[in-house]
């Protein structure tokens, strides 16, 4: 593992990092500085509802949560790491935000017992290629008036293709957390890292209980060819269907080229049976060319 680098984006080693036993400090500061970025308030204290368990959390090759946790106000954030996605993504988001939001009200209480609940996704794939923003902020606002209408549902989608470490617009502590789940050597970010944000080091006494897990380093590494044989598989059907396109696409113009020569064909017919003066009706008949483009035919048998 040493010559490889590090994959921060691994669902077994986020989970394991962010909710694994005293990950509240550095699962607060990376929520704060999201918060920051977004110009949202902060929180004072996070409560994990998902501890980590290897045993239990990895029957499973996918999860829909990676990260869930209630601040001390009562709103409920989820951090969700997403290694690739497609046009439907967001309605993903939102349903995922939505199952979350309906589960906070229980039987007989009243509306005003529900709180937000924040979405935080980490997306390793380009959403929007229009938009240049490494970090966007979605909630629900009036069209005209730009009238927020609840602040309960908060959507943020953090585009990693885009991000690029001290080369942004991104406040210093989203900056310094983007650059951990990105670099290609960890020991070399994380000792340059911690000289300006110190809670880094507890990030870096997390990564290196993790590296030195075996058991853990195992589930890491079958997560890891998990991807990889996706991103085969992704690719192979790619080219099938690519191959099948392609191969569509010929047997469309041998179509197209056999009604153009019938087509042809006919109009030539036609051509010869006008310069005998033969009426555009019986023409019609005979080659079953529509009256009305018979009647565009010239004497000679041109096109009118």
């Amino acid at each position: 593992m040493k010559n490889k680098p590090f994959n921060a984006l691994n669902d077994c080693f986020v989970r394991y990092f962010f909710t694994d036993k005293g990950g509240e400090k550095v699962l607060l500061d990376f929520i704060n500085a999201v918060m920051i970025s977004a110009d949202m308030k902060t929180f004072k204290a996070v409560e994990i509802l998902n501890p980590f368990n290897l045993k239990s959390n990895y029957k499973d090759k996918e999860t829909i949560v990676d990260v869930k946790c209630i601040t001390k106000n009562g709103t409920v954030v989820i951090i969700e790491v997403q290694l690739s996605g497609n046009s439907r993504f967001p309605e993903r988001i939102l349903y995922y935000w939505a199952m979350n939001y309906s589960k906070l009200l229980k039987k007989g209480e009243q509306y005003d017992e529900l709180t937000p609940v924040i979405s935080i996704n980490l997306l390793n794939f380009n959403l929007n290629k229009n938009n240049k923003n490494v970090h966007s902020c979605y909630m629900i606002y009036d069209t005209k008036n730009a009238r927020l209408l609840t602040d309960h549902l908060q959507i943020h989608m953090i585009e990693l293709k885009k991000f690029k470490f001290k080369d942004n617009n991104l406040p210093k502590d989203l900056n310094c957390w983007l650059g951990f789940f990105t670099t290609n050597n960890m020991e070399a970010y994380m000792s340059e890292i911690v000289k300006e944000k110190p809670i880094m080091e507890e990030a870096h006494k997390r990564y290196n209980n993790f590296i030195r897990n075996q058991l853990m380093m195992s589930e890491y590494e079958k997560k890891e060819l998990y991807q990889f044989d996706k991103k085969i598989a992704l690719a192979d059907e790619r080219r099938i269907g690519m191959r099948q396109g392609i191969k569509k696409g010929k047997l469309e113009g041998i179509r197209e080229g056999i009604e153009k020569g019938k087509y042809d064909e006919q109009i030539l017919i036609a051509k010869t049976l006008k310069q005998m003066n033969m009426d555009d009706a019986s023409i019609s008949k005979a080659t079953g060319l529509p009256i009305e483009e018979i009647r565009n035919l010239r004497p000679d048998g041109e096109k009118l």
